[in-house]
């Protein structure tokens, strides 16, 4: 097989990674480029879908070029995303931005989908909780109820993942794991719920087409090739969530694995052996035929180092041009220089609302513990230990639901970079903490899923033999007793402030 690469594409919150592996899961290239989330009003997120497809032309030009491979040798790809529902018209093109997972506007479509189907019946069928934006049923809905020439004029709607795959194919399909987070799919059944579109207003014809994540669905056509560099016909499989690639790409294959992306939302994970689901999480089809992921997404944690720097990092900015170094790593050394438990301050990394375990559109983020005392470096490790309580509060759930004994936490994406971070985690869960190599392992999630649809390797088990493990960190037991009594009161100030959060929202509604 040598002389045989693999293209893998992860279409992320913040920007598009791509990256190129040979098939011993070695990196030969990669890529990134940003775009950013657009806020048309308050509690609105949404993003350009053609600024997606210019990253991925962007990037896998890049990872060609610099790489010096062959594109015939190239020989599949896979495409991963983050979480969005966009309307488009038979030729594939976006009718509107895309409405991300952030995004707050469909609490009452949420709502009505309660009443309309129970939310019991929806879990029993789709193993998921009603939510906004983490789903697309409600968004679908707001679009019908608020944007009806969108609605009427829409061949389908898409997933990020489908949309890129229709760009490089011309298919318009959907994986198992992304239609898992419709609540229009059987997550048992892996087919379409009719009758949930039928009663909720949503004509069946407007799903894109199903398929499990290692599946070829089509190959490169000659505009795409043209405009990426790919070899037309090249194999695209149908390709899967950022997270299901993630857990691939950790090499967490099997029920009980527990592992941890730590991107701009953090996604706390265990690998499930039956379909037993828990509400408290996100629950989807895994890229292997009889598993499933449960997913808690923690909304605010690459995100709240981020507004740190975008509103009140202005030195972090300034010193960062003239040090060489990133704004991140001047954070990492303040927060280092803090004491643990950042002099009794503690986060809620409520930024924009809350998912697992709490499922809370309307919570905020609170700086609690304020005084006179408190130095700018607490409040920055507060930061970071208020992302580690949302870790932990994960983690004790999805612990007790395997029952099983703490043991080690694979880690990865771009928090993982942090050593601070990584200690914190580790002292605040009470666990180890491992590193991926590498630590974007969406990517070679991609590629493995890839390899595996195109033949290059028999099966996941076969795939993951190239993974290797990093750095890992101990739990220092002084500071994790320290931490469980901030923990508790982590826990306590959530539930003290959730009729204010509710409050605050109806205020921002009628005044502000």
């Amino acid at each position: 097989m040598d002389g045989e690469f693999l293209l893998g594409i992860d279409v992320g919150t913040s920007g598009c990674k791509t990256e190129l592996f040979d098939v011993n899961g070695y990196s030969l290239a990669k890529a990134y480029r940003g775009y950013p989330i657009i806020h048309p009003k308050p509690g609105w997120s949404e993003e350009d879908p053609e600024e997606w497809w210019r990253a991925v032309v962007d990037t896998t030009r890049k990872v060609l070029e610099a790489s010096k491979v062959d594109p015939s040798q190239v020989r599949g790809v896979s495409v991963s995303c983050t979480n969005a529902c966009v309307p488009v018209n038979e030729d594939g093109k976006a009718l509107r931005n895309a409405i991300m997972q952030i995004d707050r506007r469909t609490i009452p479509q949420a709502e009505r989908i309660k009443e309309a189907l129970s939310e019991e019946r929806v879990f029993e069928v789709t193993g998921n909780p009603v939510a906004p934006g983490s789903f697309t049923a409600p968004i679908i809905l707001w679009l019908k109820e608020n944007e009806a020439k969108i609605f009427e004029k829409t061949y389908k709607f898409m997933v990020p993942t489908g949309y890129i795959v229709q760009r490089l194919t011309g298919e318009f399909t959907i994986d198992w794991s992304r239609a898992a987070t419709t609540l229009l799919f059987d997550i048992k059944d892996k087919k379409w719920r009719e009758e949930f579109c039928e009663e909720l207003g949503i004509p069946l014809e407007k799903l894109p087409e199903l398929h499990p994540s290692w599946e070829v669905v089509g190959s490169v056509t000659e505009k795409a090739a043209d405009l990426t560099g790919l070899r037309e016909g090249t194999p695209v499989v149908a390709g899967c969530m950022d997270t299901v690639a993630a857990a691939v790409g950790s090499g967490a294959i099997k029920g009980g694995d527990l592992f941890c992306v730590m991107g701009s939302v953090a996604r706390v994970c265990a690998v499930l052996g039956s379909p037993s689901f828990d509400k408290r999480f996100l629950n989807t089809c895994h890229a292997t035929p009889n598993e499933w992921v449960a997913i808690g997404c923690v909304n605010g944690a690459g995100l709240s180092l981020k507004w740190f720097i975008d509103t009140i990092g202005r030195q972090e900015k300034t010193l960062s041009e003239k040090l060489n170094l990133s704004p991140y790593q001047l954070l990492d050394l303040e927060a280092e220089k803090a004491t643990p438990g950042s002099g009794g301050l503690v986060y809620l990394p409520y930024i924009a609302g809350e998912r697992s375990p709490i499922w809370d559109p309307e919570a905020r983020g609170v700086l609690f513990g304020l005084n006179l005392q408190s130095e700018r470096i607490n409040i920055v490790r507060s930061f970071y230990e208020g992302v580690a309580y949302a870790i932990r509060h994960n983690v004790e759930i999805l612990r007790a639901i395997l029952k099983g004994e703490g043991g080690y936490i694979k880690l990865s994406g771009g928090g993982a970079r942090s050593k601070v971070w990584r200690q914190i985690i580790a002292d605040v869960c009470g666990e180890r903490v491992v590193t991926t190599i590498p630590l974007d392992t969406e990517p070679i999630g991609d590629t493995l899923i890839a390899g595996i649809g195109v033949g290059v390797y028999r099966n996941v088990e076969e795939a993951v033999k190239v993974l290797r493990l990093g750095e890992e960190e101990k739990p220092r037991r002084e500071y994790y007793e320290v931490y469980s009594n901030l923990f508790t009161l982590y826990k306590r100030l959530y539930e003290h402030l959730k009729e204010d959060f509710k409050l605050l929202a109806h205020i921002e509604k009628r005044f502000l």
